[in-house]
């Protein structure tokens, strides 16, 4: 396999200088340097103002682009109009409210130029997130709208850090998206994120969340959804988890007024919860292995074999499963309410769950 540059200089520097590379290559002067990748480059500076700006259909004359200004990423100046600050991100998130400080700074720095704020993402980062990213005034621009614009130029480009930069993400690219093809039992952490895309696309809830939890033992990809309110401070929600591939049940207790009682809750959210599952046939819901004792503890999991499987991903089975127990987590926490916030157990029929 011929050595790619970008294979051994993984860091978000390598990646911070080839962007501003390309963008440095969109000037009109380099043309006569490389003329096709100055095309190319045009067209990636013309797709970022464009996120901004919809109507821009400017001829790109003159660029000059730089990094670490203020703390920026990358910056550039295009046709003296337009200021562009760059976020550039491989595998971590936004942090210490940098997009904000960094949006102030394009401000100072812009000089009555239209400013254009990117956020250039080449890791995984759920959608939550780069919602986020967004509402703070930057527009994402990830893997698939690098590959969308530079895979165009592949039999015309003969530059080898171009070539190696547009291989290395296109290989990400493919192994992020092969979870539906290897046995459940051999994915590794890019296979998860990948699966993971792939629910946020297919299931309804608004809220859900996944990331990596790094603890001693070795950490795991988890995927969070259906918060629901017990209380104004506490909360139950479900979570789906890499290290023991289940379905777990969970409880946040938050609220220090009942910082005793947390065991207690739990407990009782346990037997509600089983007794309610086995109304309606779950029987494969069951007790964890063993209770924790933090704010937050896992009351109830279904196991690998009972909603995932062994063998390579049935898509349509597991997105009926979650939904499945989606439905009666759903159902239960409004009886749960109910029962906890009447003097008296509120008197509610059993409700029929789809199976």
């Amino acid at each position: 396999m011929k050595p790619n540059i970008f294979d051994i200089a993984t860091k978000e520097l390598s990646q911070d200088a080839f962007i501003t590379w390309l963008l440095m290559f969109a000037d009109e002067g380099c043309k006569r340097e490389d003329e096709v990748l100055n095309e190319c480059a045009r067209k990636f500076v013309t797709e970022l103002i464009k996120s901004h700006y919809p109507n821009f259909d400017e001829k790109i004359t003159s660029v000059k682009a730089g990094r670490q200004r203020e703390n920026i990423d990358i910056w550039a100046e295009v046709n003296d109009k337009y200021f562009i600050v760059i976020e550039d991100k491989t595998n971590t998130k936004e942090h210490s409210n940098q997009l904000n400080r960094y949006r102030e700074a394009a401000e100072r720095m812009a000089k009555g130029k239209s400013i254009v704020c990117i956020y250039i993402k080449t890791g995984n980062e759920n959608k939550a997130s780069l919602t986020r990213v967004e509402n703070k005034g930057f527009k994402v621009f990830d893997r698939k709208n690098l590959i969308c614009i530079l895979e165009k130029y592949t039999d015309l480009i003969k530059n080898n850090i171009f070539i190696d930069f547009l291989e290395r993400i296109k290989r990400l690219e493919e192994k992020n998206n092969q979870f539906g093809e290897i046995a459940i039992t051999e994915w590794q952490g890019i296979d998860w994120q990948g699966f993971f895309q792939f629910l946020e696309n297919e299931l309804p809830a608004a809220d859900m969340w996944w990331d990596y939890a790094n603890n001693p033992s070795g950490g795991f990809w988890w995927y969070a959804f259906s918060k629901l309110p017990l209380t104004d401070k506490n909360f139950i929600y479900m979570q789906l988890e890499q290290s023991k591939v289940r379905l777990c049940f969970k409880v946040n207790i938050s609220d220090e007024s009942v910082e005793n009682d947390r065991r207690q809750i739990r407990n009782k959210l346990f037997k509600l919860f089983i007794s309610e599952a086995r109304k309606e046939g779950f029987f494969e819901i069951k007790k964890p292995e063993r209770f924790g004792k933090g704010k937050t503890m896992t009351f109830a999991v279904v196991e690998r074999e009972g909603w995932f499987g062994n063998d390579k991903l049935d898509r349509e089975g597991v997105i009926k499963n979650i939904l499945k127990y989606q439905e009666f987590f759903i159902a239960f926490q409004k009886k749960f309410k109910a029962d906890t916030q009447s003097p008296k157990q509120a008197q509610i029929p059993s409700l029929r769950f789809k199976k």
